[in-house]
């Protein structure tokens, strides 16, 4: 089987395993197109071309970089599908994106035996306005498949009357290997960390639930450290937290992709505290199923796609409720035996649903299905 990708998130050498995995097991070819460049919080990505057996990277000038539903390429890109005979062409920047748009007329124009689908996070109904609704209904009516990385966002797919097969499987999983049980106690020593270490890794804005969370740990009577990872507009709030003698706060800036899994290691408990907006929803939470394959137990609330992630291998509370978030944290800083059995459980879970490995063969297996 041959397939055509396009996803910005590629642009990321990193991201790119599953594509590997099914490339090394010769289970598909895979060529995978980028944009030149891609602006984004982690860095300013500039991929290279690359080819090796079963895996070709493309790379090509894009207008809109930045933009996951407006860019598009120069004219000529696709030429691929006319002349390299793909089976299927597989997108990963939603349902209504103009990339996405100019690959199906290419398509049509073409390569009319390929099959088509597309991923989507979108899990919450959006306004758009003409020329997305425009993209969106040419996209929907001219795919075959479409992929959710949750369960809302096939639902609402097909509330907009999308009619062809879907699946839900995440966009990206962990390394099993390198995301796996172990401690750092220099790392520990060098943050000052004392107590239970209760963790916090993403974006400090509201939404997020950085508040919450602080709320929530003053409720708590035993040694803690809370630390955050990340940067973000809440990092005032942080900077005006008063330290006690049993309660301590470490902000740590944005660290490389690789260095994550180290402090992973130090904490005893991760919270992803999310809250759902009108415009917003937790898509997934990748951060949960790295602490989860590093086996540290989470806590997670009901906003968005969390609950759906964790299953029964964590703790969920209701969304915004600090006096629930604070039981929980509560029964797992004076428990160590609790932390431990949801850390195993949660280590399982991940090696079952959330490995590259199984994301590449699930992904397979859908394309073989069109």
């Amino acid at each position: 089987m041959r397939a055509l990708i396009i996803g910005h998130t590629y642009v990321a050498r990193d991201n790119r395993a599953k594509w590997e995995l099914l490339a090394r097991g010769g289970k598909a070819e895979i060529e995978i197109h980028l944009p030149h460049r891609w602006p984004s919080w982690e860095e300013n990505y500039a991929p290279t071309e690359k080819k090796e057996v079963g895996l070709n990277v493309r790379v090509a000038h894009a207008v809109r970089v930045g933009h996951e539903d407006q860019y598009f390429f120069a004219p000529r890109i696709f030429r691929g599908l006319a002349l390299g005979g793909f089976d299927v062409l597989h997108v990963e920047q939603g349902a209504a994106a103009f990339v996405y748009s100019q690959a199906l007329f290419e398509r049509a124009l073409c390569a009319r035996k390929t099959k088509t689908c597309f991923f989507t996070w979108i899990n919450w109904e959006t306004p758009l306005h003409r020329p997305w609704k425009v993209a969106q209904r040419y996209n929907l009516r001219h795919s075959n498949g479409a992929i959710g990385g949750n369960r809302a966002a096939v639902d609402i797919l097909k509330r907009h009357g999308f009619r062809g097969k879907t699946t839900v499987i995440p966009q990206l999983g962990v390394d099993a290997d390198f995301y796996s049980p172990g401690s750092n106690t220099v790392l520990r020593e060098r943050l000052g960390l004392q107590g239970v270490v209760i963790g916090f890794i993403g974006r400090l804005v509201r939404e997020k639930g950085v508040q919450l969370l602080l709320q929530a740990s003053q409720k708590l009577d035993m040694e803690i450290t809370l630390m955050f990872l990340g940067l973000g507009p809440m990092e005032n709030e942080l900077k005006n937290w008063v330290s006690e003698p049993h309660r301590k706060l470490v902000q740590v800036s944005a660290v490389g992709h690789d260095d994550v899994r180290d402090y992973l290691r130090v904490m005893d408990i991760l919270v992803l505290p999310s809250y759902d907006t009108p415009t917003w929803k937790e898509q997934f939470g990748h951060v949960l199923i790295e602490a989860m394959a590093c086996q540290v137990p989470v806590i997670g609330s009901s906003a968005g796609a969390i609950p759906e992630v964790i299953g029964d291998a964590g703790l969920i509370f209701p969304e915004k409720s600090v006096d629930r978030l604070a039981e929980q944290l509560q029964l797992l800083v004076q428990s160590s035996a609790e932390r431990e059995r949801l850390g195993r459980l949660g280590r399982q879970r991940a090696l079952e649903n959330y490995t590259h490995e199984k994301i590449a063969l699930q992904t397979f297996e859908f394309w073989k299905t069109l």
